[in-house]
């Protein structure tokens, strides 16, 4: 009777344990799929970081429509004119450098390339698709 107890118990807890594995996979992801996410949280954080920058050196704070200064030509020029926060000009997982361009005196694009979608209900200026992306920014109207 005991060493039944014991088999029965064995079994239920290997039970346990693959679903507690099964469902945290399922609730945060496999490790692939978490360092990924990660990759493009890292990408997002530098397009950011890359705008408030260049809202910091290009436009007056109180000022409707006025530029303290033209856009930076290239984000190497920005990198050596941040004021606030060193800018990371390229991307974590494949070592290639962001892209940046200057469409008009106020606005320009950002273009990374990340690995998942987001859709998400908050911040939806930042949403993209699987893959290379681009974000239009005017510096009257940023994100």
């Amino acid at each position: 009777m005991t060493k039944r107890i014991h088999q029965i118990f064995s079994v239920a807890s290997a039970v346990v344990v693959i679903v507690a594995i099964v469902w945290g996979f399922a609730l945060v992801g496999s490790p692939g799929t978490t360092r990924l996410l990660r990759f493009d949280r890292q990408r997002m954080e530098d397009l950011q970081t890359i705008v408030r920058e260049i809202q910091s050196l290009c436009r007056y704070p109180d000022v409707k429509d006025g530029l303290k200064r033209p856009l930076p030509a290239s984000l190497d020029k920005l990198a050596e004119l941040a004021r606030v926060r060193r800018i990371n000009l390229t991307d974590p997982q494949t070592g290639q450098r962001y892209e940046y361009t200057v469409t008009s005196e106020t606005t320009y694009e950002l273009c990374a390339t990340f690995s998942l979608d987001r859709s998400s209900d908050v911040e939806v200026f930042w949403n993209h698709s699987t893959g290379r992306h681009c974000f239009e920014v005017d510096v009257f109207d940023p994100p």
